[in-house]
């Protein structure tokens, strides 16, 4: 999946009406709450083969932090 890609499925998953970029810091989301968290475990598991937990979650910072959770399943 493409870096992009994965930033508008992100956004849908938020469902934020402004776009995620890498530098964003996960905190600043007024979306990225705990059903949001659970969405995003459910997504990993399901696309890419990945269990996440919500402590998994809770030490990311920023976007880039979940594109480098998922590892070589985003490409640039």
């Amino acid at each position: 999946m493409k870096k992009t890609e994965f930033l508008e499925t992100l956004e849908d998953i938020l469902q934020r009406e402004e776009p995620c970029n890498e530098t964003d810091i996960l905190d600043d989301y007024e979306e990225w709450d705990s059903l949001s968290q659970m969405a995003i475990m459910a997504y990993y598991k399901k696309n890419f083969g990945i269990s996440v937990t919500l402590n998994d979650l809770n030490n990311l910072k920023s976007v880039s932090d979940l594109i480098k959770l998922a590892g070589d399943n985003i490409s640039d």
